[in-house]
This record gives structure tokens, sequence and C-alpha cells, in this order.
């Protein structure tokens, strides 16, 4: 009667395919025969108690599948590398999306300030002044944010 049981490799090393970071978790998750999802799950909690550094290092002394033949010397100096870049990539992206989250932020808060001033205009509450007349500054100060956005 044939088994459909994955057998474990005789190596551990890091996945090259199942990977989020990595690929510590994919790794462990063949070795043990184990869902890397709990995994995952296991090492973000360890993370949020500051555990993080079990990650770091496992991800630093663990090979990718492709590497196992390595000297021990190389395979730290490579993972490192990659750690490396790894941290770089997410720096970047961080502060291109923290560049669009800001964009979007003021945006955002001036649409809200529009529609209140508006609201607030339908009831009559500026009797002093006509607003219907000041709303194209709104116009002007959005193009203006996102010109000087532009040039930045």
């Amino acid at each position: 009667m044939p088994q459909n049981k994955k057998i474990n490799p005789t190596k551990l090393y890091r996945s090259e395919t199942d990977r989020v970071l990595g690929g510590v978790a994919g790794g462990l998750g063949e070795y043990f025969n184990i869902d890397p999802i709990i995994l995952r799950v296991i090492f973000v909690l360890l993370g949020l108690n500051g555990g993080g550094l079990v990650y770091l290092i496992l991800w630093l002394i663990i090979p990718p599948k492709s590497r196992l033949q390595e000297p021990s010397k190389q395979t730290l100096k490579s993972n490192a590398d990659e750690i490396k870049m790894k941290a770089q990539a997410l720096a970047t992206d961080f502060r291109s999306e923290t560049t669009k989250r800001s964009s979007q932020v003021w945006l955002g808060a001036a649409t809200i300030i529009l529609g209140v001033v508006l609201l607030l205009g339908n009831f009559n509450f500026f009797r002093f002044f006509n607003i219907r007349r000041f709303w194209p500054l709104t116009l002007i100060a959005l193009g203006i944010a996102l010109w000087a956005k532009k040039n930045d």
C-alpha cells in the first residue's frame, strides 16, 4: 500500500521556493514535515517578544538548498550579503510606500476638510461671507501641493 508521506530531507536548508522573507520557515517545514505557516506564526510571536533574533540567526547559518555544498564560511558570507540586500530592498520599499501614503493622507485630509466646509456652508454656518466664492482656493492649494510633490 503506497503512502503519500513526504520524506524528510537529510540536510537542513532554507527553502528557495516556499519563502516569505528568508526561506527559514519553508526549509524547517520541509525538514520537520510541518506546515510552514505554523512556523511563520511562531516566528512572528517570537518576534513580538524580542525573539526575532532567532530567525535572523537561522537565516544567517542555514544555507539555501542550492548552496548546500558550500563551506560554512562562504555560507555565512553569502547569507549575510543576502540579508543585507533584503534589508535594503525592504527599506527602499518602505520609503516609497511612506511617500505614497503621505500624499494619500494629505489628499484625504484636504478632501475631508473641503467636505466639512461645504456641509457647514449648506447650513448657513458661514453667514458673514459666501463660501462659494472661496472653494476654488481648495483646488489651487491642491494643485500647488501636487506640483510641489512632483518636484521633490
